[in-house]
């Protein structure tokens, strides 16, 4: 990793939170109703097997939209310009002014390939080791960034070793906070790991990457506040954060990919938001800033079940693999290697996608990995282990957190 103090002076005035306290039990699921169910067996625990099921979870109003309100500018970053600044990000020339940051020099290609994670949940060895091997896929198929939409973790020391690894590609690395991560949590391990890399970038804070041949916007948190992991101290999104995407995606001077944890509303069980059963959960108002935006491309996780397919905006058509598609709404599909039913019957040990975008096009892969072998399991431990001062460090503040 390459450290510029110059790059992280910039970028640590424009990632830094207010300080928000956060009292959260790793241990205790979301409560009833939450749209991120429990998993079958904590990873803690004894792995569950493949054919583990997920708990039957009646997961509230199908069609709550995002509500009016004030906004939580420590969660969903204003759309507001400052002084731009020239830096190196990752090695290629950049500006940030305010809430965009935008790369100056050549794009790369024909072509803006993203490299898409969600949902690793936790910093277990597992999954870390899996964070590896979606690394060396996103470099073999070439991506130019990566882009993880939600829940990076379950603590503030989780969050930052997750982010150290994906830092270690090399590669622009834009991340947001999702329903499952306190929002100080969140934001003090993206400040801790921006202190040693300068690849690192908050999509809370910088709301637009424009990489020549694609803009990237981005909506931080969760739509409804009755299913987030942290309710002392969540990121919810509302109605106005929706609408005031509209004339940035109609001014951008590149295709938009719209990335937000939660997806758009559909309207079958082939959709990204169709939970176990069929049901749809997605917040209707993306529906309408995807239409009125004019937006052809997107990223979506929390729904699980539903992740690893790209369809339309309603669901009515499944995009094919490796198709390309005037409009493409993907789907994120669980990094996590905790074993969970997809909708489509099969069972998901972990997955990554890749977007690439050229033109007016775009299509998707996706990226399954099986359970690891004994001797992949001793390396994934050795190398938790190596992250272990992280991991103390956060279990030092613990007791300050608490006591806020």
């Amino acid at each position: 990793m390459r450290t510029r103090s110059g790059l992280i002076s910039a970028l640590l005035a424009l990632a830094t939170f207010a300080a928000v306290g956060c009292t959260k039990n790793a241990e205790t699921p979301a409560k009833p109703g939450a749209v991120h169910a429990a998993k079958p067996v904590s990873a803690s625990a004894a792995k569950p097997s493949a054919s583990a099921a997920k708990p039957n979870i009646d997961r509230g109003d199908a069609a709550t939209p995002s509500k009016a309100g004030p906004s939580d500018r420590a969660c969903v970053g204003a759309i507001d310009i400052g002084v731009a600044k020239d830096l190196t990000l990752a090695g290629r020339k950049a500006t940030v002014n305010g809430y965009r940051l935008t790369f100056t020099d050549k794009p790369q290609g024909d072509a803006a390939v993203f490299g898409v994670l969600a949902s690793i949940n936790e910093d277990t060895p597992e999954n870390l080791f899996n964070l590896q091997r979606y690394i060396a896929w996103f470099k073999a198929q070439k991506a130019q960034a990566i882009i993880v939409d939600g829940d990076t973790g379950d603590s503030e020391g989780s969050i930052a070793h997750s982010l150290t690894l994906l830092a270690e590609s090399g590669l622009p690395v834009l991340v947001e906070v999702g329903n499952h991560e306190c929002k100080s949590d969140f934001s003090d391990a993206v400040i801790a790991v921006q202190k040693k890399a300068d690849n690192i970038v908050n999509l809370d804070t910088i709301r637009e990457v424009d990489f020549g041949h694609a803009t990237v916007l981005s909506l931080p948190g969760y739509h409804d506040p009755q299913f987030v992991h942290c309710p002392d101290s969540p990121c919810i999104y509302t109605a106005g954060d929706v609408k005031a995407l509209e004339p940035l995606a109609r001014q951008a001077k590149a295709p938009v990919v719209l990335v937000v944890h939660g997806p758009p509303h559909g309207t079958t069980p082939n959709a990204i938001d169709a939970i176990e059963g069929g049901k749809n959960i997605g917040d209707p108002n993306l529906n309408a800033l995807i239409t009125s935006g004019k937006i052809a491309f997107g990223v979506f996780g929390n729904v699980k079940e539903a992740g690893g397919r790209a369809t339309d905006l309603t669901g009515q058509n499944v995009i094919k693999e490796g198709a390309f598609a005037s409009a493409l709404y993907l789907g994120a599909g669980p990094a996590d290697s905790v074993p969970w039913t997809m909708n489509d019957g099969t069972t998901s040990n972990g997955m990554a996608q890749l977007l690439t975008v050229k033109g007016d096009q775009a299509s998707y892969q996706v990226y399954r990995v099986k359970p690891l072998t004994a001797a992949e399991e001793a390396d994934a431990a050795k190398l938790k282990a190596k992250l272990a001062p992280t991991a103390t460090a956060d279990a030092d503040k613990a007791p300050e957190k608490a006591a806020k």
